[in-house]
């Protein structure tokens, strides 16, 4: 349902954005210090380093599991989090969303996600977060069978978050972001 709301939310995006899909997160490796230092850092870790910062912007579409984010989600986030003095999670824009069969999901999935974030020094778009209830009836279109949201309140928040993406990633939010850590370690001092 997740990748289907991404999909969906494609055709929303502000004039210029452009989403792409990373497809390699059951890829990568649980998150291994000793894999990041001593050994070497995996193919797909590379690849999704390079991919995150490479991105102007991410957009992250998550489900909830167990009151929380899947852990294929939070490892990536790990992965993307380290080295720490030169992660590429650091001064991301960020825009999160759910999808969820149940009416009452999601929000719990996104203030964690947030949270997990914000530690990484990421910048949290705010505002109406994107919580897709009963997605199982709402991401389909009746004629084309293509993901789109049926409904017109989701269309909207969706909108006004990636609009907002796109804003924070033109006003340079997430270098603000992350200047106090930059030079944290520009002046020397480590972790």
């Amino acid at each position: 349902m997740n990748t289907r709301l991404l999909a969906a939310v494609r055709p929303l995006a502000p004039r210029g954005m452009v989403i792409d899909v990373f497809d390699g997160l059951g890829d990568l490796p649980l998150y291994n210090g000793d894999l990041d230092t001593r050994e070497g850092v995996p193919a797909p870790v590379d690849r999704w380093r390079e991919a995150v910062r490479e991105a102007d912007g991410l957009i992250i579409v998550t489900p909830e599991y167990n009151g929380s984010i899947p852990g294929v989600v939070k490892n990536a986030i790990d992965w993307a989090s380290r080295p720490i003095t030169n992660a590429a999670l650091h001064g991301k824009c960020v825009v999160t969303m759910v999808a969820t069969p149940g009416r009452g999901l999601g929000r719990n999935a996104l203030t964690d996600l947030g949270r997990v974030l914000h530690d990484c020094h990421a910048h949290v778009i705010g505002g109406p977060w994107v919580v897709l209830t009963e997605a199982q009836h709402k991401l389909v279109d009746a004629e084309t069978f293509a993901p789109a949201i049926s409904d017109p309140a989701t269309t909207r928040l969706a909108t006004v978050q990636l609009n907002a993406l796109a804003a924070a990633i033109d006003a340079g939010v997430g270098e603000h972001t992350a200047a106090p850590l930059h030079a944290y370690f520009a002046a020397g001092r480590s972790v």
